[in-house]
């Protein structure tokens, strides 16, 4: 579970992130592969479909998109992918796993 949101860190299981991480459905956290949304925009302020691909494959009954601290990471899709400032979506995703539902993430730490 997230227990704290600041702009340029969040903290997960009692351990501090400083970049953007990907929460997968069993908990563990890889970092956010920026390079994809880069090569195909230009910016990883821009997040490309290509990024949710892996967590698709785990079968997520939901996936939340932490688009940073005042919402400003955009995404170039239409996707189920509930999308919130990342303070809000990590209590998304906190509030979803106490529920019992297999959830995963992608958070962007600033902006």
């Amino acid at each position: 579970m997230f227990s704290d949101c600041r702009f340029g860190s969040v903290t997960y299981r009692g351990r501090e992130y400083r970049s953007d991480i990907v929460v997968h459905v069993d908990g563990t956290v890889t970092p956010r592969r920026k390079e994809i949304s880069r090569r195909k925009h230009g910016t990883s302020h821009l997040m490309a479909e290509e990024e949710l691909h892996e967590l698709l494959e785990e079968k997520p009954d939901s996936i939340i998109i932490g688009s940073g601290i005042h919402g400003a990471l955009k995404t170039g899709f239409r996707s189920e992918a509930t999308v919130l400032p990342t303070c809000e979506a990590i209590k998304r995703y906190n509030d979803e796993r106490s529920a019992g539902k297999r959830v995963a993430a992608i958070i962007h730490v600033t902006c």
